[in-house]
């Protein structure tokens, strides 16, 4: 009978343990979690203050002739005005979502990065900090649960 109540009682000490160190765990992923978003949004910060956009005109080169990105919206100009004729047809409409996707693409093609020249030191701090913010962050959300 008596080993009976040791069995129940360590069990007993056993839940609490178990439940204490989910308790320290939970606190401890928590803190880790909002370290981690610090530490990535503050490296992501420093990098965007050392990086340069520039833009221009940018030219399409489609078989032996050249279009500028401004010739990209002629299509879009024949496209309203043949829907504005015909609104029922679906041939404007496709030619207008294409030129759309075109004029889009070729302002995106325009955008040229440039990493503008930092010391070594804080390379490594900006890339170090965005490191360890994603590692700690990846360690909270994809930590395996009991």
């Amino acid at each position: 009978m008596e080993k009976k109540n040791n069995d129940i009682n360590q069990e007993i000490n056993n839940i609490k343990n178990s439940y204490q160190d989910n308790k320290k765990s939970s606190g401890n992923e928590l803190l880790q979690f909002f370290i981690g978003i610090i530490l990535l949004g503050v490296g992501l910060f420093m990098l965007s203050k050392r990086v340069m956009v520039h833009s221009s005109w940018y030219v399409w080169r489609i078989g032996g002739f050249d279009l500028s990105s401004g010739t990209v919206t002629i299509p879009l100009i024949i496209g309203i005005i043949w829907y504005f004729v015909n609104s029922k047809s679906l041939v404007p409409k496709i030619i207008i979502t294409l030129s759309i996707i075109f004029i889009v693409i070729s302002i995106i093609m325009s955008v040229r990065i440039n990493f503008v020249t930092t010391s070594m030191f804080d390379y490594i701090l900006i890339f170090g900090m965005a490191a360890a913010g994603s590692g700690l962050l990846l360690k909270t959300l994809f930590r395996k649960r009991n």
